[in-house]
């Protein structure tokens, strides 16, 4: 009866996580990443770890390239100047954008001092852009560039 899989939107899932975890930090320029895998067969056993990034992306993700067993991966920053596909213009105050990919999909969200949130799918940010390619999570039926 319950034998049924539900697919998830891991990205959604892990997005809104690692948003909620992180709403009250305002720190600009601290980014946090998440990676969330499944370390066995069992569909049960998912993992998920945060680090905050002492370096830049690249440097970072570099020792955890293992061939895209990855199954969702999210960056979170405080910013003033949030790309301009999100926000026109600088921000009065600080936002935090939160962005996951999966193998399907990506999805974020934008939050305010003021703690209003504002989703987002696939907007095509530099972050979103490197993430997929440096760990292989291409969605299906788009080749890399």
């Amino acid at each position: 009866m319950f034998d049924e899989e539900i697919p998830t939107d891991q990205a959604r899932v892990l997005a809104e996580l690692v948003d909620t975890a992180l709403a009250e930090e305002w720190a600009e320029g601290e980014a946090v990443m998440a990676l969330l895998w499944q370390s066995s067969d069992n569909p049960g056993d998912v993992r998920l770890a945060v680090k905050r990034l002492d370096g830049c992306v690249e440097e970072e993700v570099a020792p955890l390239i293992d061939g895209g067993s990855y199954l969702a991966v999210a960056h979170s920053i405080v910013t003033r100047r949030p790309p301009p596909e999100l926000m026109p213009g600088a921000a009065i105050e600080p936002v935090r954008i939160t962005v996951a990919v999966d193998h399907q999909s990506e999805s974020g969200v934008l939050r305010h001092r003021t703690g209003t949130t504002e989703w987002f799918g696939a907007v095509e940010l530099p972050v979103t852009r490197l993430i997929r390619s440096l760990l292989w999570l291409e969605p299906a039926g788009r080749e890399a560039s």
